[in-house]
Formats: structure tokens, sequence, C-alpha cells
């Protein structure tokens, strides 16, 4: 009698080690980071020759129709990314630009405790140039991106995150 109580004993402990050793693995996940700029990225060029080609057909006005468009894609892809557009023709070029900028850092002192907030401000600018040449260069920071323009109405992006201290850039 003795031993089939050590048995018992024994069995309940193994039991409650592997409960206990599948909870812990079932409770543990690791968060993947999705990037979705790959997909952002085709998902403009898609939708860019579908609105240049519904101007040209149309005989409206291309450069308003893409300046439409990219001021609305711009609340589309949500927070955390930068993103610049080229757009025009051989004689005008419109570059337009949206990021999340810090617009103001506010801080109380309250006693001896500082309480601080940075209010993060979303913009869109655009300002159109005269092309002098068949290229256009767009300088972020030390990386130099260039556009050839083509003949015709012309469409470009540049679309960057920063996702976890890595830089990630599409551009066409």
């Amino acid at each position: 009698m003795d031993k089939r109580g050590q048995f018992y004993l024994l069995a309940a402990i193994v039991i409650v080690g592997i409960i206990v050793g599948l909870s812990a693995v079932s409770n543990y996940s690791k968060k993947n980071v999705s990037i979705r700029l790959y997909d952002l990225g085709e998902e403009l060029g898609i939708e860019s020759e579908q609105i240049i080609g519904y101007g040209v057909y149309q005989e409206e006005d291309v450069n308003s129709l893409l300046e439409n468009f990219t001021e609305l894609y711009t609340e589309y892809v949500g927070e955390g990314k930068e993103l610049y557009f080229v757009f025009g023709d051989d004689e005008e070029v419109s570059v337009a630009t949206y990021s999340d900028i810090t617009e103001v850092e506010i801080s109380v002192d309250v006693g001896d405790k500082k309480i601080g907030e940075t209010i993060k401000k979303q913009e869109y600018k655009k300002e159109d140039y005269a092309p002098t040449g068949d290229n256009v260069e767009i300088d972020i920071g030390e990386t130099k991106h260039q556009f050839e323009l083509k003949p015709g109405e012309n469409f470009y992006y540049i679309i960057s995150q920063n996702i976890g201290g890595e830089e990630y850039v599409i551009t066409n």
C-alpha cells in the first residue's frame, strides 16, 4: 500500500508539471511587426494609373486629380509613415509631402513633478516647380532619389517608415 501512494503522488506531480509547462508555452507569444509598405506601394501604382487614365480620357486636369488623390491617400495610410509624391509633366512638376511632425512639446511643473507631452501633427504640403531638365531629384536626409520625367503625365512616390530602428523605403 505504501508503494501505491508513492506512484499516485509521482503521477500527480508529473501531470501538474505538464499542465504548467503547456500553459506557460501557450501564453507566450511574440509580436511580429507586419510591414504594409509593399502593399501600399503596389496600391499606389495601380490607383495612380487609374486616375491618370481617367483624367486623360475625360480631358480633366490630371494634376488636380492627383493632388486630391494624394491628399486623400495620406489619410488612408495612417501614422508613422513619410510619403513623398512627384507628379506632373514636362511643363510643371508638383512635389507633395506628408509627414508626422512634432509640433509642440509641452511640459508642466507641478511641485516636484514635471509632466511633459509631445503633440504630433500630421502635415500635407504641395509645391509646384517648372522643371529645367528630364530628371527630378529628391533629397531625403542623405538619400537621393532620382526620377525621370517621361513624355505625358508622370507619377512617382516614396514611402518610408521606421520600424524597430530600421528604415524601410518603397519607391517606384
